[in-house]
């Protein structure tokens, strides 16, 4: 009997391989890269590096999905503004098994996956490290980095089980809607500033206007964060400056990485939820709604 668990990754970008070049090791789990089948003609072609060695992944398009088992667990790597349509392309392996483990960034992914798949059982994650550098199919991270995971049990343990069993590092915060609040802080303060100011963070530590713009970026979500009952407030600015000093001068955020390469930010999953949920509570979000404005498409 086939006792595998299969596992699909959505999103092979420079958070989603770290945790799938470790599950690519264990011999009792079964690991597939999805995605739409002109992506994956890329793929297969060009490969995905990490750190330097092309990864031997298994690829599989919709149209190729037929002969291969339901999953397990779908570990949802994209970036935010293409979630929506990228769920296509795990529909057929999705059984009422199946459980997703969202690893975006923002606060509404787990929400725009349970709306897809009602069915199914969606938990919420994270990962709080430093960034992975991403060139094309390239990407380079030095392991400093954690996966938080948190949801409905037994789902949430067994999933952060498989991932500590490959040797990734995670953990089980004891509330995951403060734990995702924190990153999210964070997230709106640092990567919207990098790319604001076209600033990684070595700049920003050195400039106190740039701090003092994060800092007002962070303070607004936390109001908003109050508002939605959201435990741990008081502590989250600090605490995301904090994480800020402390980081690698030379490393820029995702978002910034984004700008410099002509992508599409993830602006909307940052300021544009801002903005959105201010507006349902009457707040004013000027510096928020100074980014989004910048670079909303």
């Amino acid at each position: 009997m086939n006792t595998r668990k299969h596992i699909v990754l959505l999103g092979a970008g420079a958070v989603g391989v770290l945790p799938a070049v470790r599950l690519l090791r264990q011999k009792e789990i079964r690991l597939t890269v999805a995605a739409d089948a002109q992506r994956i003609a890329r793929y297969r072609q060009e490969g995905i590096y990490f750190n330097g060695t092309r990864l031997a992944f298994d690829f599989a398009s919709p149209e190729e999905m037929a002969p291969l088992p339901p999953a397990d667990l779908i570990l949802a790597a994209t970036k935010t503004p293409s979630l929506e349509e990228a769920l296509e392309n795990v529909q057929p392996l999705t059984a009422p098994r199946t459980v997703f483990l969202p690893l975006l960034n923002g606060i509404t992914a787990h929400e725009v996956i349970q709306k897809r798949f009602p069915g199914n059982t969606v938990l919420k994650g994270y990962f709080l490290g430093h960034a992975s550098v991403r060139e094309n199919n390239r990407i380079t991270h030095d392991g400093v980095g954690t996966f938080f995971i948190g949801g409905q049990a037994p789902n949430a343990e067994e999933a952060a089980a498989l991932l500590k069993a490959a040797g990734v590092n995670t953990e089980l915060p004891a509330d995951i809607h403060s734990a995702m609040w924190r990153k999210f802080v964070l997230n709106v303060g640092v990567n919207q500033t990098q790319a604001f100011f076209g600033a990684d963070y070595g700049t920003m530590q050195k400039s106190p206007e740039l701090m003092a713009f994060a800092a007002e970026l962070m303070e607004e979500a936390v109001r908003i964060a109050r508002m939605e009952n959201i435990s741990g407030t008081e502590t989250m600015v600090a605490d995301a400056v904090k994480v800020i000093l402390e980081m690698p001068g030379h490393v820029k955020t995702s978002m910034l990485q984004d700008v410099l390469a002509g992508r599409r930010t993830e602006v909307d999953a940052f300021a544009g939820t801002i903005c959105a949920k201010a507006e349902k509570y009457g707040l004013d979000v000027p510096f928020n709604k100074k980014v989004l404005e910048k670079f909303f498409i």
